[in-house]
């Protein structure tokens, strides 16, 4: 399976937010992008990182206020990285001053109010849009912050992925043409979730080439669904 970048409606939708808050000049910006695991977030946000120019940074368990400004440094190509909270806030700033570009704080649901107090004032600053991705939780947090929830200019959840999105999903990454049925019974096992129908087109591309089959048929598919891992 070659590695192939699929524009969802999910990356689609994520897109035109990303583009309509860069527009959006002199104005403090959040985004936030929320769904549960497996929906596309990060490939959508490293995709866009890399077309874009943007920063992306994903939060991690464990981080201090200094890491996570450390971690935005080091994304920013700031260098020497401070070593104080100040100094990094305040190079952060200018380096967004003179580049403006979006940042994408990845599993943000992870933040604590402190951590998103920094975000804003960060957005406040720089004046370039901050985009905040997690699981639904993010969503929750946010609106109870109302100096944060005010600054925030677009919302989106990430649903789960459609039928469409995995028959061009097999074509473009496996060459493999699906029926809709096919399709449908890979989406329904998926549950929506990306990564496991992406999980099950490689394991329906394996079978096909091992058995050197000319033909998709329905129980082939069957089988690579049944072989395919599920969690609990």
């Amino acid at each position: 399976m070659k590695i192939s970048f699929v524009h969802t409606q999910n990356v689609r939708n994520f897109v035109a937010h990303m583009k309509d808050a860069e527009k959006m000049n002199g104005e403090s910006a959040l985004l936030v992008f929320y769904g549960q695991a497996g929906r596309g977030k990060t490939t959508a946000a490293r995709w866009f990182t890399a077309q874009e120019g943007a920063a992306y940074c994903r939060s991690l368990m464990g981080w201090t206020e200094l890491w996570m400004l450390q971690d935005l440094c080091f994304e920013l190509n700031i260098d020497p990285i401070p070593h104080r909270k100040k100094a990094c806030f305040e190079a952060i700033i200018e380096t967004l001053q003179a580049r403006p570009r979006t940042v994408i704080i990845d599993e943000a649901d992870k933040l604590s109010e402190n951590f998103l107090e920094w975000i804003r004032d960060l957005a406040d600053k720089s004046y370039v849009p901050f985009a905040l991705m997690g699981e639904k939780r993010l969503k929750f947090r946010m609106e109870n912050e109302r100096r944060i929830w005010s600054r925030t200019v677009r919302v989106m959840e990430f649903g789960p992925i459609t039928v469409q999105d995995i028959l061009f999903f097999a074509k473009e990454a496996a060459n493999l043409n699906l029926t809709a049925a096919q399709a449908e019974m890979l989406h329904k096992n998926s549950e929506g979730d990306f990564r496991l129908a992406a999980r099950d087109v490689r394991c329906l591309e394996e079978i096909i080439q091992t058995n050197q089959l000319e033909k998709i048929s329905d129980d082939t598919v069957r089988l690579a669904v049944k072989q395919g891992l599920r969690g609990s």
